[in-house]
Formats: C-alpha cells, sequence, structure tokens
C-alpha cells in the first residue's frame, strides 16, 4: 500500500522549490514585511503552514494570503503574479524554515503537524484497503470519474471532496472536513485516486476496455461538438450583412 511518509512530503515540496532562481529571495518590500509578520506570529498562519507541508504544489492550493496589512486576502497564485515571487520556490522555502523554527519552539504545532500526517496516512491507506474491497459497479464509476478529472490541484482537490463519502468511514470523513489542511488532503486524495485508475487499467481488462469505450465516447461527442460549431460558423458568414 501506497503512504508517503512526512520525509517524502518534504522532499516533493523541496523539489518543487528547487527551480528558485539565485536571485529569488530578492522579494518586493511588501513580501518581505509579510514573512516578517508570519515569523513573528506563526501560530496566526497556521493553515498556510501546513499547506506548504502537504500539499502537493502549494501556490496552486486554495489557501490566502494577505500580503499587505489591511489588503484583501489573495490566493497564493494571485499574490506571486502581483507581487512577483515567481518562481515561488524561495517564498515557499522561506514559509518551511518559518515551519521549522515552529515546531521546535512550540510542541502543540509540532503535534498538529504529527497528527495532520497521521490523517494524511490514515486517508490514503484506508482508500486503498477500501478500493480493493469495493464491488465493480461501485468502483468503476468512482475511477471513471477521477480518471476524466485533469490533473490541476483545485481539480483533483474537487475529485477529492465529492470522492470521500463514496469510500471514506464516517470518522475519517470527519477529521477531513475539520483539518486545517482539507484542501491538500482532498487535492492528494484526488490524485491517489487517479493513479489508482490508471494503475487499475493495467491489471483489469474489463475496466480497460471500459475506460476505452468512455473515451471513445468522449471523441466522439468532441467531434459532434466541433461539427456544430463549424455549422454555425458557416451559417452566421451566409448570413447577408445589414446596411
Amino acid at each position: 500500500m501506497y503512504v508517503q511518509t512526512y520525509d517524502g512530503l518534504e522532499e516533493a515540496a523541496r523539489t518543487y522549490g528547487s527551480f528558485a532562481s539565485p536571485l529569488g529571495e530578492t522579494f518586493k518590500p511588501e513580501v518581505r514585511e509579510f514573512l516578517k509578520r508570519v515569523r513573528a506570529r506563526p501560530q496566526d498562519y497556521k493553515e498556510l503552514l501546513l499547506t506548504v507541508t502537504f500539499h502537493p504544489n502549494p501556490i496552486l492550493s486554495q489557501a490566502k494570503v494577505t500580503i499587505t496589512a489591511g489588503g484583501q486576502p489573495q490566493f497564493l497564485l494571485d499574490a506571486a503574479l502581483m507581487f512577483n515571487f515567481d518562481p515561488p520556490g524561495a517564498f515557499l522555502d522561506k514559509l518551511r524554515r518559518i515551519r521549522d523554527d515552529f515546531q521546535k519552539r512550540d510542541s502543540r504545532f509540532k503535534q498538529q503537524i504529527e497528527a495532520e500526517l497521521q490523517l494524511r496516512n490514515d486517508m490514503i491507506a484506508t482508500t486503498g484497503d477500501v478500493a480493493m474491497r469495493m464491488a465493480r459497479q461501485s468502483l468503476y464509476p468512482l475511477l471513471l470519474d477521477a480518471l476524466r478529472t485533469n490533473a490541476l490541484p483545485i481539480t483533483l482537490s474537487e475529485l477529492g471532496q465529492r470522492s470521500v463519502g463514496k469510500i471514506l468511514p464516517p470518522p475519517l470523513i470527519q477529521r477531513l472536513r475539520t483539518s486545517a489542511a482539507s484542501d491538500a488532503h482532498y487535492t492528494n486524495l484526488g490524485s491517489f485516486l487517479r493513479r489508482y485508475g490508471e494503475v487499475l487499467q493495467g491489471k483489469d481488462a474489463a475496466f480497460k476496455a471500459l475506460v476505452e469505450q468512455e473515451r471513445a465516447k468522449q471523441r466522439q461527442q468532441e467531434l459532434e461538438q466541433e461539427k456544430r460549431r463549424e455549422q454555425e460558423k458557416e451559417r452566421t458568414q451566409r448570413r447577408p450583412r445589414r446596411r
């Protein structure tokens, strides 16, 4: 069973941040002030610090930040574009260093990170175990939905949210809903389900045939839509111009 450890999450996060340029830490004054606020009161930014710990692509998460004091909250991606900390690796690494310092000083925050890690591992382990026991009529639609979902973090998070009630027990669902890192967990769940569907195609001939049938149906729908667009374009071109 695939269960990613905290070290594994760290490695993935640092890999994402590794492409920052040597000048990546030359932040705008507003960003430097924001990082100072986070360092001074990390307890007020737990959701952000947990996001950079557990989300597979934090900059595309649903976490919001208020860079300028008194400003409006923004998604991380919007803030990165507006305040020019793109590529975002250096910014994310700053937050991770603040997180590391905070958990060394605050045992409660360290326990919270460990609890979120346990939740993530329980979620993935339970999903895999339940999926292996599910009847085909329940499992196949779930995985087809996953395979139809693109790999963008926001759509993977939505996939995870709409899938939990179909595959996880109520106590685990409640833990997910009350988690401060729920978006990260839902995104990881969506990614896991998508990967599970990809792997199952190589092991289950019936599921592979169903996937191919669904893809053929989708291609046919796309062709029909394109045909309708072309027909509408031709009708528009044939209409007489008003003088």
